[in-house]
């Protein structure tokens, strides 16, 4: 099972540092979600940044990770640009970027921009069919969107055909995910919770099933409500144990949020790399033995 780290703070420095300790202890993969609007939950450099400026940073500062959007709102954005973004930082990191879409979860920001939230799911699969005809450089036409023929976005992605692509949501999402071939990004849940769910994935042929989630050190382990869904709280191995449920139960691929603050996050972060993967990883030699 991989395991990346979104590098959150409260300020630019603190963020680095958190960085830097998940690099130093072997993490090789950054996750950034997005947001458009100032949330009190995640300011600035805890998600406020545009990711994809942030991931091409990141992959230039760090040299070898692999960077990933999870999630970009698809009916947020302009189709054509993210595609350029994204086909570009491919480019960039010799296809270590990873682009995962979802329809959105938050209404107020689909109010801003003034796109209809009750026809979130529909507007996404209309714009996903366009994103991956704006990576292979195909004519296409919807309600939504038109990419007229005789034109190719510049540049290509890497292979000629898209960047790692993958879906994040729900069930709707899941579905458009083993249809297309390809992998899904979970929103987060307990393992017992999760379990059905990556067992039909897994049983109706899907490929990698990922999950982002929070964590965070406490010194006994409690139930604990996040933004992305549940968080993992408690001390490191516990953490440890949750995290070989996940893969126990067949999650190749976890995306950790460990804090929104300095202190916090590279609290998390150190003992995310010191204790709880040497633990984990124990864990899974055993259980493979």
């Amino acid at each position: 099972m991989r395991i990346g780290i979104s590098p959150f703070g409260h300020t630019r420095d603190g963020s680095f540092a958190v960085a830097d300790a998940a690099v130093e202890g072997g993490i090789d993969t950054f996750w950034l979600g997005e947001g458009l609007l100032e949330m009190e939950q995640f300011p600035r450099w805890s998600g406020g940044m545009e990711p994809l400026t942030w991931l091409a940073f990141l992959a230039g500062r760090y040299p070898g990770v692999r960077v990933g959007l999870g999630a970009s709102v698809l009916p947020l954005r302009d189709v054509q640009w993210l595609a350029k973004q994204s086909s570009t930082l491919d480019n960039l990191t010799g296809g270590n970027h990873v682009l995962a879409v979802a329809p959105g979860f938050w209404r107020h920001e689909f109010e801003y921009r003034g796109v209809d939230f009750d026809r979130r799911g529909a507007i996404f699969g209309e714009l996903l069919d366009g994103l991956i005809a704006a990576f292979a450089g195909d004519e296409y036409s919807s309600e939504h969107l038109r990419l007229a023929p005789g034109h190719r976005l510049s540049p290509r992605p890497l292979d000629g055909v898209r960047p790692q692509l993958w879906l994040a949501g729900a069930a709707g999402t899941q579905r458009k995910a083993l249809a297309r071939g390809l992998p899904f990004q979970a929103r987060a849940a307990t393992p017992a919770e999760l379990a059905p769910t990556v067992e039909g994935w897994k049983a109706r042929g899907g490929g990698v099933f990922g999950l982002r989630i929070a964590v965070e050190l406490a010194e006994l382990p409690q139930h604990a409500a996040h933004l992305s869904g549940s968080k993992i709280v408690g001390p490191a191995q516990y953490i440890a144990d949750q995290l070989r449920a996940y893969a126990r139960i067949g999650v190749d691929d976890v995306s950790l949020i460990p804090g929104n603050d300095d202190e916090s996050s590279l609290r998390t972060t150190r003992a995310l790399v010191n204790e709880v993967l040497p633990a984990l990883g124990e864990l899974l030699a055993r259980d493979a033995a």
